[in-house]
């Protein structure tokens, strides 16, 4: 896949990391996931059942937080909305 620009995207995630629990009960559900999705396109996500597939969407709309890696949306920072900063 060609690298977009940030201008171009309306989705970038660059290693994103999600981990619910703490201990031994703790879940890696999300691992490093990179991902683009251009302005005016139609991008489709399929997978197995328990992929992560509805974790990755509740992080880019914001319903979840993410536990590592960067996360824009329209070009905003989702970081900085989360932290109160934008």
């Amino acid at each position: 896949m060609t690298q977009q620009t940030s201008t171009n995207l309306a989705v970038e995630c660059r290693e994103i990391h999600k981990t619910c629990g703490a201990g031994d009960s703790r879940v890696h559900v999300l691992r490093g996931v990179d991902l683009e999705v251009p302005l005016g396109g139609m991008t489709f996500l399929v997978g197995p059942s328990g992929c992560g597939k509805t974790t990755l969407l509740s992080v880019i709309a914001g319903l979840l937080n993410h536990s590592e890696g960067t996360l824009q949306v329209l070009g905003t920072d989702m970081d900085r909305l989360r932290n109160g900063k934008a």
